[in-house]
């Protein structure tokens, strides 16, 4: 498969590294002349000097014989040009972030049909609609959804009093659920029967959505209801999260504080029943006078990771349940969980996740990057004449460090044991680690595609 992307900045290099290491051919295009030595003394892929919007520069990388094109520069409409241009030459998948308001607020059309772009992807509304799962789903640290919200995925913290410490997982009844895997001392590893829960443990679930409260009453989890979200930082990512949060009739209280006094009085037109503050975020002082700490939760994103943290620290100090920050770095996130942010969001990962779908093979649905990068979950369909297909689950030699949480067939969702069967077309959620992808993925291949 030979790729191009346009941008060599942190999303750009993310996404080479992730085709590079599958052998993929890959192209990178960029005019910063430090980005490209750095790219060309770390990864393996060819890199061009030169703007994506330049025919010559995409012929001089091969547009003619390129599969997929992915634009993530700085540039909106730069990245839009790339792919249109791109499709001109018949790449077959286009690919453009594009992070301005303006390009999301009109309902006549949608953009990526208009252009004939095969995805747009806009990072600050990505994480907005991954806050507003959490808030929804309060008791967790991570939330997503697949096979039209008919499963849901879950990432639980276990508690040192939680009812559950020190079972072992064939003392659970996991008849309506599977659980994919637990994180352990930050090591994530596909559980067994024998393998023990201990407090300071995170587990993901896998569930029919309808079943997921009883489940959570099954592992000690108490639902609680969600009245007042306070936000940290008005800009895209904050600004899209209360629009979201604005349509949830059940939230009563949302509060935005916003540094900059031009941002703040330009959200305060623009939101219906947010109440708008002007001030910084990191003074406890503000935080104190606002009754912060009687906010369900917390979220901080601003464009400063040391902001964010401090702000969130506080506001858990004041008496907030829940905090949420948004970082840029990712290698600081589990730093930031240890000690004491309740959930830690990275936009590139959340944004490479969505891209995914587009790089692996196979019939996927969907691709969900999980403890920081450490794993996958695939939703995946089952080819005629693939290894799966018409066989048990008990017949099939599926890779280590691979567990399939559900199979969805016409609408119905199946939570899985060793005799369920996966037929031809189904759709199947599949967790993996990074060493069992690209076997998994192969196993729902037809034959004649190996």
């Amino acid at each position: 498969m030979k790729s191009i992307i346009i941008g060599a900045g942190k999303m750009g290099f993310s996404i080479a590294q992730l085709l590079s290491n599958e052998n993929h051919d890959v192209v990178i295009i960029d005019n910063n002349e430090e980005r490209i030595n750095l790219i060309e003394e770390v990864l393996d892929v060819q890199v061009i000097a030169g703007t994506g919007s330049s025919w010559k520069v995409l012929e001089s990388a091969g547009v003619q014989n390129a599969d997929m094109l992915v634009a993530v520069t700085e540039v909106d409409e730069l990245n839009m040009i790339s792919c249109l241009i791109a499709k001109q030459y018949g790449v077959k998948t286009t690919i453009a972030r594009v992070r301005g308001t303006e390009y999301f607020e009109q309902t006549k059309f949608s953009l990526a049909d208009l252009l004939g772009i095969d995805l747009i992807i806009n990072p600050e509304m990505v994480t907005a609609y991954e806050i507003l799962n959490i808030i929804k789903n309060p008791e967790a640290i991570n939330v997503d959804y697949y096979s039209d919200h008919k499963v849901q995925l879950v990432e639980f913290y276990i508690k040192n009093d939680s009812p559950i410490v020190n079972y072992r997982i064939k003392q659970l009844d996991t008849s309506k659920y599977v659980i994919l895997t637990i994180v352990h001392n930050n090591r994530m590893i596909v559980p067994a029967g024998e393998d023990i829960l201990r407090g300071g443990d995170y587990v993901y679930v896998i569930t029919k959505t309808e079943d997921m409260r009883e489940v959570m009453k099954s592992l000690g989890i108490v639902p609680r209801k969600i009245d007042n979200v306070t936000i940290l930082g008005a800009g895209r990512t904050g600004y899209y999260l209360a629009k979201l949060l604005e349509k949830e009739k059940k939230i009563i209280g949302i509060k935005v504080i916003e540094k900059d006094i031009r941002r703040a009085k330009e959200i305060s037109g623009l939101l219906t029943h947010s109440l708008v503050i002007n001030g910084d975020g990191a003074d406890p002082d503000l935080l104190i006078n606002e009754n912060i700490g009687r906010s369900d939760i917390y979220i901080a994103v601003t464009d400063d990771d040391k902001v964010n943290l401090l702000s969130s620290l506080i506001a858990k100090n004041l008496g907030v349940l829940k905090t949420i920050a948004k970082v840029k770095r990712a290698d600081i996130m589990p730093l930031m969980e240890q000690i004491g942010i309740d959930v830690v969001l990275n936009p590139r990962m959340l944004t490479a996740g969505a891209i995914l779908k587009y790089i692996r093979h196979g019939d996927i649905v969907s691709v969900k990057l999980l403890g920081n990068e450490k794993a996958e979950i695939i939703e995946i369909k089952a080819q005629p004449g693939s290894i799966v297909a018409n066989k048990q689950l008990q017949n099939i030699r599926f890779p280590g460090g691979s567990v399939v949480g559900a199979i969805v067939r016409d609408g119905k969702v199946t939570i899985p044991s060793g005799y369920s069967e996966i037929l031809a077309n189904d759709l199947v959620m599949v967790f993996t680690l990074p060493e069992s992808i690209n076997k998994v993925e192969k196993l729902f291949i037809s034959g004649d595609k190996h």
